[in-house]
């Protein structure tokens, strides 16, 4: 059974927060109830253009949905069961990544499916991931402070949402048109594990969602991802923007990294965070970050706090420009489905076999208090 009513928040976006919020709760329940997701995140129309990327769990390609440029992140599994079993968990995210909305965060359309491949769509940001984009661009320490500011800021958003990314690098950063740093595929890491999950069942150990080089040491030992072990990825992250590699490059096996993490190791300070009061004051908050035990790292609105203040002074990127804003992704995503009012028939038919279903979102409903 699928469901629309993620598009009420859509075309409510000015409804009041406490409203929203309850509606959140109910969906992610309903959801995880059903488990099932909202047939309005399903996208068509949606031409794919060219392979641009791949990797383990994914491949990436450009193309267009309705004029506008988007990026396809086609997921790799490979058959339908596997489909629904990874959709059951993916619900409750795509629920809350739906509604997001901040210039650090890359919006999130919707999904499609291709071959029986679950993909992704978001905007298509044509000036690359970051790590791409300060290799070829000249650029000066101010405008670097800006990019680590707008990622700290991305994630301190995410954080006060309740996501935890998971997988922060280079990779999953990208420079929006006006040349901010922007946090994409949070989240998704989770699916990454669930998939694992669905591929592995009858191992004993399937693989984790993340990045072995930017995982912090409890993921290492059988932890799993907080918005602590986020900090430490946002550390690394930084490092990886100072030098344009990711960490312990002098490391060729990822074991071996683990090892080193877990003994306390860290990347040694780079020649390109020296001789500056601000880049001294970058280099004290990365190594705060990537702290050995998870309750020394600072929060994300700490680390906010610390890059805006004292020696670092770091400044937002073009803070007066939006790359996007609710109205923009709300109006295009209505485009995509125009609202929907069932007919009389299309009514019974729902009541008639999907009884449980309407019990439970009854149950959800009266729950949060958005039902009398």
């Amino acid at each position: 059974m699928s469901y629309r009513d993620p598009q009420l928040l859509d075309y409510h976006a000015d409804s009041a927060p406490t409203n929203r919020r309850r509606l959140f709760k109910a969906l992610q329940r309903l959801s995880a109830n059903s488990q099932s997701y909202p047939t309005c995140f399903s996208l068509n129309d949606l031409a794919r253009e060219r392979l641009v990327a791949g990797g383990s769990f994914s491949d990436v390609y450009s193309g267009y949905l309705r004029g506008q440029s988007v990026a396809v992140k086609m997921m790799r599994v490979f058959d339908g069961t596997d489909v629904d079993e990874v959709l059951k968990e993916f619900g409750k995210e795509a629920i809350i990544w739906r509604q997001l909305c901040h210039p650090n965060v890359l919006p999130f359309y919707g999904l499609y499916t291709f071959l029986g491949r679950l993909c992704l769509v978001s905007p298509w940001m044509e000036n690359g991931h970051i790590r791409g984009y300060l290799k070829r661009e000249t650029y000066d320490t101010d405008q670097l402070l800006s990019f680590v500011l707008d990622i700290a800021l991305g994630l301190e958003y995410l954080h006060a949402e309740g996501i935890i990314h998971g997988d922060l690098k280079g990779d999953n950063i990208f420079v929006t048109p006006s040349r901010k740093a922007c946090i994409a595929d949070f989240g998704l890491s989770s699916i990454i594990t669930s998939m694992s999950s669905v591929r592995f069942t009858r191992s004993s150990k399937a693989e984790r969602g993340g990045t072995a080089r930017y995982q912090a040491p409890e993921l290492h030992d059988g932890g799993v991802n907080s918005h602590c072990s986020d900090i430490y990825g946002f550390a690394c992250a930084v490092y990886e923007l100072l030098t344009g590699t990711a960490p312990f490059p002098e490391i060729k096996i990822d074991t071996a990294v683990a090892m080193a993490v877990l003994r306390g190791e860290r990347p040694a300070r780079p020649p390109s965070c020296c001789g500056t009061p601000a880049l001294d004051g970058l280099w004290s908050l990365i190594e705060d970050c990537w702290q050995q035990a998870p309750e020394s790292r600072p929060t994300a609105s700490q680390v906010v706090e610390r890059l805006q203040g004292g020696d670092i002074a770091a400044t937002e990127t073009n803070p007066n420009t939006r790359d996007w804003d609710e109205e923009f992704t709300s109006r295009f995503r209505r485009q995509l489905h125009p609202f929907f009012v069932p007919s009389v028939a299309e009514f019974d038919r729902v009541i008639s076999t999907t009884g449980q279903f309407i019990r439970v979102y009854c149950q959800v409903l009266a729950t949060y208090q958005l039902w009398p």
